[in-house]
């Protein structure tokens, strides 16, 4: 399966309500699930409709929601790949036979060099070699996910090394909001460094923009708006991901974005209607925020950025603005 797809459009989903999400939870069958199989199921069918060709399962431990191989099948049935990130699950290989055909990318989030050395995972009693191996054995490309901090920043060099050993077809880093400017330039630059190292090895992604290479400029806003007129399919083109919340809240860009700018709740209508109605009356007022952080970003104090934090934060209120430095 052909991962590097073009003009991908992201859906990303939710399937568990989880209130406390510093309080990860080891299964979806421990909390309410407010949406069911059924809403979810129409939710991709929707979203494929609208363009949206990638669907990503998130939340604490996605591994462990029941019906996580159905919502995949049917977003293959809708020309869409799947993907989902494993944090703490214990991975068995009948579990992984049972998603080998569902899955496109498993993500294994490692922290840093600490917790791969680690004899046995705290809570699932398996070594991560052990993790990956039976990743390996399921032949489910998979990808190692750092998160990077300021303590794991020194790490960079070994995930990539250690990603490529593994045979990881991806390196995910998601820098941290409380890097600095100077660790971001510093995570780039190492980042850029490593990629040429692993060319054909490993692919990679350095999750931050910077004014150099932010997503679209605002004056593709105004083309984006006559495309939304004429079709709702140009939807994800700015606004990918599509998130849907475990209360079946779908909004934009990100998980928590303000609710003056969700498309409606998946409990009260679908994705088509709302997106309809979101089109009508929210696009034009949500480009005028986004335009003017785009601007704002452009000459920002700090190099490097987390845009949609940005967003949000522009996006709080009625006014529209952020602090240069605000991230």
């Amino acid at each position: 399966m052909n991962l590097q797809i073009p003009d991908v459009r992201i859906l990303e989903i939710h399937p568990c309500h989880e209130p406390h999400q510093q309080l990860p939870t080891s299964s979806c069958l421990e909390e309410r699930n407010d949406l069911g199989i059924p809403l979810l199921l129409r939710g991709v069918r929707d979203a494929s409709e609208l363009g949206y060709n990638f669907m990503s399962v998130g939340g604490a431990e996605p591994l462990s929601y029941p019906a996580l191989a159905a919502l995949c099948r049917e977003a293959h049935r809708h020309g869409m790949l799947t993907s989902a990130v494993t944090r703490s699950a214990r991975l068995t290989a009948p579990q992984l036979e049972w998603l080998r055909f569902s899955i496109d990318l498993l993500g294994v989030e490692v922290t840093g060099r600490s917790i791969a050395s680690r004899r046995r995972g705290a809570k699932t009693g398996q070594t991560l070699e052990n993790r990956l191996e039976c990743i390996r054995q399921s032949r489910i490309p998979f990808a190692i996910v750092l998160p990077l901090t300021a303590s794991s920043l020194a790490d960079l060099e070994w995930a990539a090394e250690y990603a490529a050993s593994q045979d990881a077809a991806i390196l995910q880093v998601r820098p941290s909001r409380d890097l600095s400017d100077d660790q971001m330039a510093t995570a780039w630059m190492m980042v850029e460094c490593l990629s040429e190292l692993q060319r054909g090895k490993l692919v990679i992604h350095f999750d931050a923009v910077n004014r150099y290479n932010l997503p679209t400029e605002p004056e593709d806003l105004a083309s984006w708006m006559r495309d939304l007129e004429r079709e709702a399919r140009y939807l994800g083109e700015v606004l990918s991901p599509l998130v849907v919340e475990g209360d079946g809240t779908v909004s934009p860009l990100r998980h928590g974005f303000p609710r003056r700018f969700a498309l409606g709740n998946l409990n009260q209508e679908p994705i088509s209607e709302m997106a309809t109605r979101w089109i009508e009356m929210q696009s034009a007022v949500f480009c005028d925020v986004y335009g003017e952080v785009l601007r704002q970003a452009r000459t920002a104090d700090r190099m490097f950025g987390d845009l949609y934090h940005m967003l949000s934060v522009a996006a709080e209120g009625p006014a529209i603005g952020i602090s240069a430095s605000g991230r």
